[in-house]
């Protein structure tokens, strides 16, 4: 009896020392997600459901992902800067969480919006969520798609060639590539 009492304390004690390193494993691989967010992001491309593929974005619009879990979206204009929208964050999986403070965009303030996230090659990544009504009132109820790119001091070149790469991921149209990626 005391042999299998023995043998059952060293299961359950294995176990519980497995179930904590697969845990830790776990927390380990959340914080490295987090970390693969944060920084300053340009978005590149944009698509809307009810519209065909993906378009050129004007240069200058921002995002600022800080590892205190806040996030601040913002545009670069002939007149300066402007903030269009700040709040917290927070990433569970797949899906990025952004809590809004103030925007531009009224009917967004104080409330979450959820955005589906997918990041690759560490320099992009890409967002997609439902928009109801847009930064006018008007109700649009449409999803939209965004490429983020990362800003890092870098040969500019080379950047174009990674994003090249990345939109030839998503699009067959090379004209449109072209577009975007000058």
């Amino acid at each position: 009896m005391k042999t299998v009492g023995c043998i059952l304390f060293f299961c359950v004690l294995l176990l519980s020392a497995g179930c904590s390193t697969s845990k830790n494993a776990i927390s380990r691989k959340a914080d490295r997600n987090a970390e693969s967010i944060i920084g300053l992001w340009e978005v590149k491309a944009i698509h809307n459901s009810d519209e065909a593929g993906y378009e050129v974005t004007p240069s200058g619009m921002f995002k600022i992902v800080q590892s205190d879990g806040r996030f601040i979206n913002f545009m670069s204009t002939e007149e300066g800067a402007i903030i269009t929208v700040d709040g917290s964050y927070k990433l569970e999986g797949d899906l990025y969480t952004e809590s809004i403070i103030n925007s531009f965009n009224k009917s967004q303030e104080g409330k979450d919006n959820p955005l589906q996230i997918k990041m690759s090659h560490d320099n992009f990544m890409y967002l997609r969520w439902f928009q109801p009504i847009d930064e006018f009132g008007v109700e649009q109820n449409r999803w939209v798609e965004e490429i983020w790119q990362r800003v890092l001091i870098e040969d500019l070149e080379v950047s174009n060639v990674d994003l090249r790469q990345e939109l030839r991921l998503l699009l067959d149209d090379e004209e449109i590539i072209e577009k975007v990626v000058d």
